[in-house]
């Protein structure tokens, strides 16, 4: 249990009715999971909004429940505007939502959502191994390259097996940004079968739907513009990302003064600690589990739970 003072931060992705979907595979939370999971959380915590969190942040506040518990979701999806939204309204609980914004104005796919889709839909995991290792090859990869990558990157992590990890990892930020992209899309196209326009209309909200939660009292903050990881690109990146993510939230109607960061697979570092901090942002979210002591001091680097660390 929490100590007195200290703030549940819950992580949600794909919320949504999984088992009768076309990708049962994908690794999400059933809709009635998350239902369930609210009942529990509203009978063990306080559910605060966004705005209780900032004015006792920033100072403007000196109230805050003594057991309190904010609800975050990540990555934009339809499944938040479809499912958890008007459960949340039903139930009068203010949401924290985080759209990365690339999706949303290009109608572009991030590389971590083709990659989920890539496993939901790939049957045999060690078929899906060797054709990523194959495009290496095509692409003359030295056998030494492949094997190095396997031995340091095929560990298993918290929720997936070591060549799952492996796959992800090499996907995500080892090869160089358009190459991986390049070996994405072809094993998306290959496993999923849709074009990545097509797929991007399906999976993300609109621009429409999350001004629609805006003007609902829902809370919506940056999530960055590409999704990258900010930890592996340089600090004038970073810089161009955060800008582009805040344009975005002005044109949808969001906050942003005083506003909230929620660092894309919960990587950055000093550089990103000191941007956010010359651009008025009071409050990070990371990915490192644990309840978070409202130190004012450390506000850039709140933990969160994920929704498997409660019952559902």
């Amino acid at each position: 249990m929490q100590k007195p003072g200290d703030l549940t931060t819950v992580m949600y992705h794909y919320v949504r009715e999984i088992k009768n979907s076309r990708y049962p595979g994908i690794k999400g939370l059933e809709f009635a999971g998350f239902k369930r999971q609210l009942d529990y959380l509203g009978s063990q915590y306080e559910f605060i909004s966004a705005e209780q969190l900032i004015a006792y942040i920033t100072g403007e506040s000196a109230d805050f429940p003594e057991k309190a518990c904010l609800l975050t979701f990540d990555d934009g999806y339809r499944d938040h505007f479809d499912f958890v939204f008007p459960e949340l309204m039903k139930r009068k609980i203010s949401g924290c939502f985080f759209p990365p914004a690339r999706p949303v104005e290009e109608n572009s796919l991030l590389d971590v959502n083709a990659i989920h889709f890539i496993l939901a839909s790939a049957t045999d995991t060690n078929r899906l191994f060797n054709d990523l290792n194959d495009e290496l090859r095509a692409r003359d990869f030295s056998e030494s390259f492949i094997e190095q990558h396997i031995s340091r990157l095929a560990q298993p992590g918290r929720y997936d097996p070591a060549e799952i990890i492996y796959i992800k990892r090499m996907l995500q930020r080892e090869l160089p940004f358009e190459l991986r992209t390049e070996i994405t899309r072809q094993l998306f196209e290959k496993y999923v079968e849709k074009s990545e326009a097509e797929f991007s209309k399906e999976l993300y909200m609109t621009a429409a739907e999350i001004e629609e939660l805006v003007r609902s009292g829902m809370y919506v903050g940056s999530h960055t513009y590409h999704h990258f990881w900010l930890n592996a690109v340089a600090a004038d990146t970073q810089e161009q990302e955060i800008d582009r993510s805040l344009q975005f939230l002005t044109n949808v109607g969001a906050p942003t003064r005083n506003w909230i960061m929620c660092y894309p697979y919960g990587a950055y570092n000093a550089d990103t600690l000191e941007i956010l901090q010359r651009k008025n942002c009071v409050i990070g979210f990371t990915t490192k589990v644990g309840a978070s002591s409202l130190d004012r001091q450390a506000a850039l680097e709140m933990n969160r739970f994920d929704t498997n660390d409660f019952p559902q």
